[in-house]
């Protein structure tokens, strides 16, 4: 025991004596004079107001004096209670000291009658720890909730005091939760919890758990959230080949059925965790940046409605040549029937003349038909030239990356080296198909032409023989 504690709690009184009630009226009282009109008034009233002053020092010097014997006296008993409170103090430690003695005596009585069972303590403390962590982490928590794991945190806790032995029943209880998880390993298995949506937001939901490796519902795979002691949905989901075998699961109602299963880790290890990381098409176009965009975008969606409707006109124009080629009436409306027509319009002018004109008259038909063919030939060649534009962007900015952190962190390049890859690879998919839209486009004109000049050529024969 702290004696000095003692001392400044026994003395605190004799600094807490209040003044007495005709002091503090003393002390209050105020002596009311009107406000002096001369100096000799003012005078007096300092002389006065002296006075006053000294008049209740001495008051209060006396008052200490008549106070003085009862202070000795107080501090007397204080000091008395003390001796006492420190003679129990002492008694109370040799006490402590004494009980401290025989329990060290009483444990090792207790360990030397224990003998071996000492062993089984610490196994079953031990195995009791050990599943309880495998418990935590499992995804099987989420189906039996967190009352197993209540029970092996007490009774470890009383395996660890060495005191009391387990009883039957809780030994067969540890032997049941220990078989019902390694049970539930193989089992496939349907149940109704609560479920965290991606909004955080708690809903109920039929779940389906494979095994101790993953759980799904309405085809999303499911995390088990141990704070919360709840299912809840990943962030996002892998691809779909994957999530639509998580709705077979769901669905079915006889197995063996196709399910994409991550058996790396408890609620879906290294496997699942990559899958759902790895980025979609969309983010994978993004990576490639302005230049990415532009090529994409710009020269892939503008070059394909282009094409769309270059073809779209070839096929009006084939489509008003076949129908001058079925009828027996030239018209203006289609570019076969203008040229055959200036035959028609100039009879008596001879055959080299008229076909000079209709040769004229291709010449002015062909830009019609050949009409921005080019511009599709253009873009298949200049969108791979924008790849590698994209490819050297890319490279300047891993260079810069390096320069300034080093190469001890793969991830400071990979913004640069995904703007080279992908700007690359975004130019080749541009290219390849515009390559063939330009093809295709280049060959229906040139058979629209063949045509129309088959046709012409054959009129300028047709005329030469009848003259």
């Amino acid at each position: 025991m702290n004696k000095q504690f003692w001392y400044l709690l026994l003395l605190t009184p004799l600094f807490l004596l209040p003044l007495n009630a005709e002091e503090e009226d003393d002390i209050l009282e105020e002596e009311v004079v009107d406000a002096p009109s001369n100096p000799q008034e003012l005078l007096e009233v300092v002389r006065r107001g002296q006075f006053a002053d000294t008049q209740m020092q001495r008051d209060r010097e006396n008052k200490f004096l008549s106070e003085k014997n009862r202070q000795a006296k107080l501090l007397s008993d204080a000091k008395a209670e003390r001796a006492r409170l420190e003679r129990i103090a002492d008694q109370l430690e040799k006490k402590f000291e004494a009980n401290e003695a025989l329990l060290v005596v009483a444990e090792a009585q207790l360990k030397e009658r224990l003998g071996s069972l000492n062993e089984i303590f610490g196994h079953i403390a031990g195995l009791t720890t050990e599943a309880r962590n495998i418990f935590e982490q499992s995804i099987t928590a989420g189906q039996y909730g967190k009352e197993r794991e209540d029970f092996l945190k007490n009774l470890g806790a009383k395996m660890a005091e060495g005191i009391q032995l387990a009883t039957i029943e809780e030994l067969e209880r540890l032997w049941y939760e220990l078989q019902r998880e390694i049970t539930a390993s193989g089992e496939v298995v349907k149940f109704n919890t609560e479920v965290i949506t991606t909004e955080g937001t708690t809903d109920s939901r039929e779940v389906v758990r494979v095994g101790v490796f993953n759980a799904v519902s309405d085809g999303k795979y499911l995390s088990y959230a141990q704070s919360r002691g709840m299912f809840e949905e990943l962030p996002s989901q892998p691809a779909g080949r994957y999530t639509g075998t998580a709705t077979e699961v769901m669905s079915a109602d006889t197995f063996p059925v196709q399910f994409a299963v991550d058996p790396t880790g408890p609620q879906g290890g290294s496997y699942l965790a990559s899958l759902i990381s790895m980025p979609s098409w969309g983010e994978r176009t993004g990576q490639g940046g302005p230049v990415g965009y532009t090529i994409l975008y710009v020269l892939g969606l503008g070059g394909t409605l282009l094409f769309i409707w270059r073809l779209i006109s070839l096929r009006a124009i084939r489509a008003s040549i076949d129908t001058q080629l079925e009828s027996k009436t030239l018209s203006n409306d289609n570019a076969l029937g203008r040229i055959l027509k200036i035959a028609e319009d100039n009879p008596k002018a001879d055959t080299e003349t008229v076909e000079l004109k209709m040769a004229e008259q291709i010449l002015a038909e062909r830009p019609e038909i050949e009409r921005l063919n080019w511009l599709v030939k253009l873009i298949s060649v200049v969108a791979p030239l924008m790849g590698l534009f994209g490819t050297i962007i890319g490279m300047i900015e891993t260079f810069q990356m390096i320069t300034l952190f080093g190469t001890g962190d793969p991830k400071t390049m990979a913004s640069g080296i995904s703007i080279a890859l992908v700007t690359t690879w975004l130019g080749l998919l541009v290219a390849i198909p515009m390559s063939f839209m330009s093809a295709t486009l280049n060959n229906f004109s040139k058979g629209i032409l063949d045509t129309i000049e088959e046709h012409s050529t054959g009129m300028v024969a047709e005329r030469a023989e009848a003259k």
